[in-house]
């Protein structure tokens, strides 16, 4: 059998009806679905362009309030540092009005311990002149007991009361 040549490309009456209601489905899709279609799809993409845009200026916005909090917290921190020195000087100041009360309460303390040392050393000296006198009264006392037989000693005895009474107890 001798080969047959087969034409390269064979249109047969299927084939011309495939191609006939290819062109026929093009042109229902073109007259009815091309414009809902193309009209979702540009109201798709303007949606997807506005939150595009959208989502910019929110990154924007962001930028913006990031740089304001970040102010804010140098300001915060600032203010802190101050307050805190502030509070640092008024102790330091609270602390010299209670060094310098506490240093003038205690010079009070001592001249007024030193005025009750005074009047306890001049108390005892005080107290200790009148002991003193009266001892001495009764030694001459005694000494005059001893000695009241003569009347030489006798008289030295009245000189010396005599002295020993002219001085104050």
């Amino acid at each position: 059998m001798a080969p047959t040549n087969m034409p390269a490309v064979s249109i047969d009456i299927n084939m011309f009806w495939q191609i006939i209601n290819f062109f026929i489905l093009l042109f229902i899709f073109n007259k009815y679905f091309k414009g809902p279609l193309m009209k979702l799809l540009d109201t798709r993409r303007e949606k997807i362009a506005e939150e595009f845009s959208e989502a910019q200026k929110n990154k924007e916005e962001a930028k913006v309030r990031n740089n304001e909090a970040e102010l804010l917290l140098k300001e915060a921190k600032e203010e802190a540092t101050k307050i805190i020195q502030l509070a640092e000087k008024k102790a330091d100041e609270r602390k010299e009005t209670i060094v310098s009360e506490a240093t003038i309460q205690r010079d009070k303390l001592l001249k007024s311990a030193e005025f009750e040392i005074e009047k306890m050393k001049q108390a005892a000296q005080t107290e200790l002149e009148v002991e003193m006198n009266g001892l001495a009264i009764k030694l001459a006392e005694k000494i005059i007991k001893e000695n009241l037989n003569s009347n030489l000693e006798a008289a030295l005895a009245d000189n010396f009361i005599d002295e020993v009474g002219g001085v104050k107890c």
